[in-house]
C-alpha cells in the first residue's frame, strides 16, 4: 500500500506525503500511521502492520472498526463522525483491538481531519500501550495482594508513601495501638497513634532520608538492622497503650521503585512487654544474688586464705616427695643398667671361658692327631709301595710256584685293590674332618675374642656372622636353610664380640620362631653412605602387634617359663645403642620377622683408620 503520489500528479488537495524522504521517515517511525475513511483503509505504515499483525494487502480489506474489539467499535465510529462533521473530540482515544494472532492490544489514538483526492479523510497516529496497561494491571493486582498480606499478617504493620500518607494499617496494628485503620489511612499523621504531640515516626525519617535525626528522636535505643539493608530498629516504652503501658520493638525499612528511589516505608511493631517485665524481674533477682554473692565471697576469701596456706605446705611436701622419687627412679635406672651390663659381662665371660677351655682341650689332641695322621699317611704310602713291589715279584714267579698261589689267594680273600683305593679316601676324609674341627675351634675363638682385649677395633662383620653361624649351626641346621646375601662392606669400628652376641641372639630367636615346617633364614648386608646395614629375616610365625613395642624391654619374653630370660633382645638393643646405631623390627603374623641393624662405619673421625 504505497503513499499517494506527488500533489502535481493529480489535481485536488492531496497530502504532501509523496516525498521519498518523508515516506522513509513514516515507514521507519515506531508509531502506527493510518489514513482512512469510514470503513475504508487508504494507507498504513509498517508500524501499523506490526501492531495488527496483518500485511498491507490484508489491511486494505479491513477497516479500523473491524480490527477494534466489538465493545469499542461504536466509540470509534462516533469519534470519526465527529471529526468529519467538525466536532473533533479533545485528547487521545483509548481502545483495544485484536491482533491477527488473537492477542488483545491496547492503543491510544490521536486523529485529525485531512483531505485525500479531494475527499475528507482521517489521519490517525496509534501508539501501542499494551505493556503499560499490563504493568498497571499487575501493579493494581500486587497492591491488592500486598493489602491482603498485610491485613492477614499477625505482626502489627503500617505503610506510608513518599508523601508520608498512611496507605496500609493492618488489623494487628489496630489491636496494638487502638487506632482504627479508617481513622488514619490516607492521612500523614501516623505519629498520632504513638505520641501525644507531633513528631516523626521512624518510617517518616527513612522516607525523607533524615537518618541523622534518628539520634535526636531515638538516642540510645535504635540500631541499624543486621538483616535488611537501609532498615533501622528500636525499642521504646509507650505509657498510653493499654493499662500500664507497653514496650514495643519496631523496625522501619524503605520501599523502593525499580530505579532504587525511596517511594515509601514500612514499619512493623512487636509487643515485648512480657520480655521486658521478665528482664526487670531477672535484674532484681540478679541484684539480690549479687548482694548474696558478695557476702559469700567475703566468707570464701577467708577460707581461701587458710586453704592457700595449707596448699603451700602440701606443695612443699609434694615437691620433696617428687625429688625423692626422682632420685629413687634415677638410682633404679642405674641399677637396672648395671644389672644388664653385669649379665652381659658375665655371659660374655662365660662364653669366653667356655671357648678358651674348648679351644685348649681340643687344640692339643687335634695337634697330635693331625701329626699322627700325617705320619700314618706316610706309613700307608710306604706299605702300599711295598705291596706293589711284592705283587710285581710274585708275578715273576713260575705259575706252579706255591708262593704265587698263596699270594693270589690272600689277594683275593682280602680284596687288596679295594683296600688300596679306600685307604687313600679314608685318609683324605680324616684330614677334612680334622680341618673342620680346627675351623670350629678357630670360629669359637673368633666369636668370643678371648685372645683380644675388649677395645674398639676395626672388624669384618661378614667374618663375625660366619663365625656365629658356625657356632649356632646345631640350632639352625635342623630348622632352616640359611641364605647369605652379603654386600660389599668395609671394616667397621666396633666391639666384635658384643656384635657377635647380637648376631647369635637374633639367629637363635629366628630358629625358635620357625615351627615344625622347615623355613628360611636370610642374612643381607649393604653399605649406605657412612653406615652399614645387617638384616636378619626369618619365615617364622611372626610377632603379635601388641608385643612389638615391648620386645626390647628387659625380662619380657613370650617363651614358656624356664626357656627364656627376656634379656637377649634387651641386651642386643643396648649393644647397638652403645655402637651409636639403631635396630628396627618389622613383623607379620604367619609370614615372619625381620630385624634391621644400622651401624656407623666409624665411631670417631680417624683418617689413619683402615676402611
Amino acid at each position: 500500500m504505497p503513499l499517494p503520489p506527488e500533489p502535481s500528479a493529480a489535481p485536488g488537495g492531496r497530502l504532501p506525503l509523496d516525498s521519498a524522504c518523508l515516506q522513509s521517515l513514516i515507514e521507519t517511525i515506531g508509531v502506527g500511521i493510518l489514513l482512512h475513511r469510514v470503513g475504508v483503509t487508504l494507507y498504513a505504515n509498517a508500524a501499523w502492520q506490526e501492531i495488527t499483525g496483518y500485511s498491507r494487502a490484508e489491511l486494505a480489506e479491513l477497516s479500523l472498526e473491524q480490527l477494534a474489539l466489538p465493545a469499542y467499535r461504536d466509540k470509534l465510529r462516533g469519534r470519526q463522525q465527529d471529526l468529519l462533521t467538525g466536532h473533533a473530540a479533545a485528547g487521545p482515544c483509548a481502545f483495544a483491538l485484536q491482533h491477527k494472532s488473537g492477542q488483545v492490544r491496547w492503543l491510544e489514538m490521536s486523529a485529525r481531519l485531512t483531505r485525500f483526492e479531494d475527499q475528507p479523510a482521517i489521519l490517525a497516529t496509534l501508539v501501542d500501550v499494551t505493556a503499560h496497561r499490563e504493568a498497571e494491571a499487575r501493579l493494581e493486582h500486587m497492591d491488592q495482594v500486598l493489602s491482603q498480606i498485610l491485613q492477614g499478617d499477625p505482626v502489627p504493620t503500617f505503610v506510608i508513601d513518599g508523601e508520608h500518607r498512611v496507605t496500609h494499617w493492618n488489623a494487628a496494628c489496630e489491636a496494638v495501638t487502638g487506632v482504627a485503620a479508617a481513622d488514619i489511612v490516607g492521612t500523614a499523621r501516623a505519629w498520632t497513634a504513638f505520641y501525644a504531640r507531633e513528631r516523626p515516626v521512624m518510617a517518616d525519617l527513612i522516607v525523607d532520608g533524615r537518618i541523622e535525626q534518628l539520634d535526636e528522636f531515638y538516642r540510645g535505643v535504635y540500631r541499624r538492622s543486621a538483616v535488611i539493608a537501609g532498615a533501622y530498629e528500636a525499642e521504646a516504652y509507650f505509657p498510653h497503650f493499654h493499662p500500664g503501658g507497653r514496650w514495643l520493638y519496631f523496625t522501619a525499612a524503605p520501599l523502593r521503585d525499580g530505579q532504587g528511589r525511596i517511594i515509601g516505608a514500612i514499619e512493623t511493631l512487636q509487643d515485648v512487654t512480657a520480655r521486658k517485665t521478665s528482664e526487670e524481674s531477672l535484674q532484681r533477682a540478679y541484684d539480690e544474688l549479687e548482694t548474696l554473692v558478695q557476702s559469700r565471697t567475703e566468707q570464701l576469701a577467708l577460707a581461701k586464705a587458710e586453704l592457700e596456706a595449707d596448699v603451700r605446705q602440701r606443695k612443699l611436701s609434694e615437691a620433696e616427695l617428687l625429688r625423692r622419687n626422682a632420685d629413687l627412679t634415677e638410682l633404679n635406672n642405674k641399677l637396672q643398667s648395671a644389672q644388664e651390663q653385669l649379665v652381659q659381662a658375665e655371659k660374655m665371660a662365660s662364653i669366653g671361658q667356655l671357648a678358651a677351655g674348648v679351644a685348649h682341650e681340643i687344640n692339643n689332641p687335634i695337634g697330635y692327631v693331625l701329626s699322627n695322621i700325617g705320619a700314618l699317611d706316610g706309613y700307608l704310602q710306604d706299605i702300599l709301595e711295598i705291596l706293589g713291589a711284592f705283587e710285581t715279584a710274585a708275578e715273576a714267579l713260575p705259575a706252579d710256584h706255591p708262593a704265587l698261589a698263596a699270594a693270589r689267594q690272600l689277594r683275593q680273600r682280602h680284596d687288596l685293590p679295594f683296600i688300596q683305593e679306600d685307604a687313600a679316601k679314608l685318609m683324605l676324609e680324616t684330614r677334612e674332618g680334622i680341618d673342620r674341627v680346627r675351623k670350629i675351634v678357630a670360629d669359637l675363638k673368633d666369636f668370643s675374642r678371648i685372645d683380644t682385649s675388649q677395645e674398639w677395633q676395626w672388624a669384618d662383620l661378614h667374618q663375625g656372622l660366619d663365625s656365629t653361624l658356625n657356632i649356632v649351626n646345631n640350632e639352625l641346621k635342623y630348622k632352616a636353610d640359611v641364605v647369605r646375601q652379603y654386600g660389599d662392606l668395609p671394616h667397621v669400628e666396633c666391639l666384635p664380640s658384643q656384635l657377635n652376641q647380637v648376631f647369635m641372639n637374633l639367629l637363635v630367636n629366628a630358629a625358635h620362631a620357625i615351627g615344625a615346617e622347615r623355613g628360611t633364614i636370610t642374612i643381607r648386608s649393604e653399605r649406605l653412605g657412612s653406615e652399614v646395614v645387617v638384616e636378619i629375616s626369618d619365615t617364622g610365625s611372626g610377632i603379635p602387634a601388641e608385643n612389638l613395642t615391648r620386645i626390647f624391654d628387659p625380662f619380657f619374653t613370650t617363651k614358656p617359663i624356664g626357656q627364656g630370660t627376656g634379656l637377649g633382645l634387651s641386651l642386643s638393643y643396648g649393644i647397638i645403642q652403645k655402637h651409636n646405631g639403631h635396630i628396627d623390627v618389622h613383623s607379620e603374623l604367619g609370614r615372619g620377622t625381620s630385624f634391621r641393624i644400622v651401624l656407623p662405619i666409624q665411631q670417631r673421625p680417624d683418617e689413619d683408620s683402615p676402611s
